[in-house]
């Protein structure tokens, strides 16, 4: 109101308008991007909770059936080495820092 009654100000009261809107619009894409971190971080401790579960499932039997190594293991790669060794790497399901692959060396 002000600023339709004091027509010398009206450059100074414009830009603290706009200076406001655009600090709206930074806290208002702030409080996104925490909303969004928030939905982020509860998917990822879901998807820890799912994998700690499913080790625990097979940690409790006495060994590892076929179905526990096949909810376990995505792929098994067996790769002869000129040596005559053999490497198994291993591609896990679950999120074992971005499904880790692991090299057993094999030697008769």
């Amino acid at each position: 109101m002000e600023r339709i009654g004091d027509r010398e100000h009206a450059k100074v009261y414009n830009s603290m308008i706009e200076k406001r809107e655009a600090e709206t619009a930074n806290l208002t894409q702030k409080i996104e991007d925490c909303k969004k971190f928030d939905e982020l971080s509860k998917k990822r401790r879901d998807e820890l909770m799912s994998t700690a579960e499913l080790l625990d499932e097979v940690l409790l039997e006495p060994y590892i059936s076929d179905t526990n190594i096949r909810l376990l293991v995505r792929k098994i790669n067996v790769h002869e080495n000129e040596d005559g060794s053999l490497d198994v790497p291993l591609e896990f399901n679950g999120d074992f820092h971005d499904s880790s692959t692991v090299c057993f060396e094999i030697n008769d």
